[in-house]
């Protein structure tokens, strides 16, 4: 039996990535921390700024979520207690739910892209936009398998 796990590109790439994930989201989580928000909660808002104005399933906010959350219903139980959202039921299908961000949820949201935009320029302000462009294909084509 091997006494380690041998050395290898992808094992570099990978613990490379984790170390940079763990890093990145560090920094963002203090960032969120501080306006009394999560990392997953501004991407859950972002997501419904972004979708239509009729709001969005449940199902389908879960789907666009950066990280996957095990239980979406309960990270909304909390953005609705903390009204930042609605959720309406459809009369015709009692089943589907559908969010919107409330008026102090949007707020909230794009009240955070000047620090998130100026948090992106600091992390990566050691590397060119030509070297950003390449890291992000490669990322993108990593997970794609």
């Amino acid at each position: 039996m091997a006494k380690k796990i041998p050395d290898s590109p992808s094992r570099s790439a990978y613990l490379n990535i984790v170390i940079a994930w763990d890093h990145f989201h560090g920094d963002f989580g203090k960032l969120f921390r501080e306006s009394g928000l999560t990392p997953t909660v501004f991407n859950a808002m972002r997501i419904l700024v972004q979708g239509p104005k009729e709001g969005m399933r449940i199902g389908e906010v879960g789907d666009g979520l950066i990280q996957r959350v095990p239980d979406i219903t309960r990270l909304l139980d909390r953005m609705e207690r903390d009204g930042y959202v609605t959720r309406l039921r459809n009369t015709d299908d009692r089943r589907a739910v559908t969010v919107q961000l409330t008026r102090a949820g949007k707020q909230k949201c794009e009240s955070m892209y000047v620090a998130v935009a100026k948090m992106h320029a600091t992390q990566f302000q050691h590397m060119t936009d030509s070297e950003l462009r390449i890291l992000a294909k490669l990322l993108e084509k990593a997970v794609q398998g």
